[in-house]
């Protein structure tokens, strides 16, 4: 499930950058928001990790799958 081979991927890089991105300027431009509902923070943060994760996998195996079919 989890290897380090993932930190070598250029792919994990590529997608970290706008994750991060996109989690901090949700995070200051919401946190008023946040303020209100502190539970909303483990949600967003469960959520962006999950998408992150889908992301990576989903765009690893079709490319593994296009490399094989090659």
């Amino acid at each position: 499930m989890f290897s380090f081979q993932t930190f070598k991927d250029k792919r994990y890089w590529i997608l970290l950058p706008p994750f991060i991105v996109i989690f901090i300027g949700i995070s200051v431009f919401a946190s008023n928001y946040f303020v209100e509902n502190p539970i909303m923070v483990l949600i967003l943060l469960l959520l962006n990790a999950i998408l992150f994760w889908v992301t990576y996998h989903l765009w690893t195996y079709i490319g593994d799958k296009k490399r094989r079919d090659s």
